[in-house]
């Protein structure tokens, strides 16, 4: 579903971005409930919903708003992972032995332990969010935990996109040297995001290794 979610979403992006900037707090509310679900059930990928409140309302605007709807999807999810789909999701992540490790080394636990592994699952600009929400709510990890993780370790990929999408929709292509900057802007930022993920794969790997 995501996929097709973020095809629906890019051929409307130009058109929908600034109805729902003209609208000022209706489009807000608009963007953030109708993000807050999509994302939830796993139709829309957090990148997309980012690009999309980067673009409609600007980075100062966006950025928040789009961390805010995230973070109401993942505990939209953590619920259906947690009360609904429970079975299924354990019985997929039975067949994933590096999940099942995850789950039963890592994430079994109520410590600060915890909070860091969440953050690590969330860091990577690739983490597929759908998955790691059900994962994390198979394992039972608290709310408190689950939430705290999903905020810190999502904002630097949220950022990126809500920021690239700003200055792309902003850009005036007829301006060589602004294109450039913007372009400059946008991979710095992109390449800091893919530094941070390779960074927290590296420390999850380490955690999830069995002792020698």
């Amino acid at each position: 579903w995501p996929p097709l979610g973020s095809f629906i979403l890019f051929a409307v992006l130009t058109t929908l971005g600034p109805w729902l900037r003209g609208h000022a707090d209706l489009g807000l509310l608009i963007y953030f409930v109708f993000v807050s679900v999509l994302v939830g059930v796993s139709f829309l990928p957090t990148y997309s919903a980012a690009i999309l409140a980067g673009w409609a309302f600007g980075f100062g605007v966006g950025w928040p708003v789009a961390m805010a709807a995230i973070t109401v999807a993942s505990v939209i999810a953590y619920a259906i992972g947690r009360w609904i789909a429970r079975d299924r999701v354990l019985a997929v992540i039975a067949e994933k032995p590096r999940w099942h490790a995850v789950q039963r080394a890592l994430l079994g636990v109520d410590s600060p332990r915890t909070l860091f592994v969440v953050t690590l699952l969330r860091v990577p600009p690739f983490s597929p969010f759908a998955i790691v929400n059900f994962l994390l709510s198979a394992a039972r990890v608290p709310l408190r935990h689950y939430v705290l993780g999903t905020v810190v370790g999502i904002a630097p990929r949220t950022a990126a996109a809500a920021y690239g999408a700003a200055r792309l929709e902003q850009l005036r292509f007829e301006n060589v040297s602004e294109r450039w900057t913007v372009i400059a802007g946008i991979i710095v930022t992109l390449v800091v995001c893919l530094i941070l993920g390779s960074l927290a794969k590296r420390a999850l790997r380490n955690l999830s290794a069995p002792p020698p």
